[in-house]
């Protein structure tokens, strides 16, 4: 099980997703996120955002970001589609959320799981999940996430 490393933003487009994971399209595998964090790169102002993570059904747009791996002795590459800078934001799935925490635009929210309680990605082609914001804005956010491809 290699463990995998990566870092996106939102950019200016007026979308939800900061970062998205899906299941590649051939060959999908399941992968466990034990951490991400998101965080405000705009100037600081005293703004309030939803922050989720929503399940979705395809990869919309955005520009393919490269995970590195955590251990430099694993040489095999991520089957993980991971994006960042979204244009068009993916077909997310209906209340399928698995976290959804307000956060003021001056703080940064970081996600530890607790062993065995990770965000699993399915193993289904291009099916996996956002991390972003309830509403669109043209807002700039970063973050990282860390995860096992299995």
């Amino acid at each position: 099980m290699a463990k995998f490393a990566a870092a996106f933003n939102k950019g200016a487009a007026s979308v939800q997703s900061v970062g998205i994971l899906c299941a590649a399209a051939a060959s999908p595998r399941r992968a466990k996120v034990g951490f991400y964090q998101l965080a405000c790169a705009a100037a600081p102002a005293d703004a309030t955002f939803d922050h989720i993570v929503q399940r979705c059904t395809t990869v919309g747009t955005a520009t393919a970001v490269t995970p590195n791996a955590k251990d430099p002795a694993d040489t095999l590459a991520s089957t993980i589609q991971v994006r960042g800078t979204c244009t068009a934001d993916p077909t997310l799935t209906a209340a399928a959320f698995l976290a959804r925490i307000p956060f003021n635009q001056r703080t940064s929210y970081q996600f530890y799981a607790a062993p065995g309680d990770e965000l699993l990605l399915p193993a289904t082609a291009n099916n996996g999940f956002i991390i972003g914001l309830s509403a669109a804005s043209t807002t700039d956010f970063s973050g990282s996430v860390h995860y096992d491809e299995q």
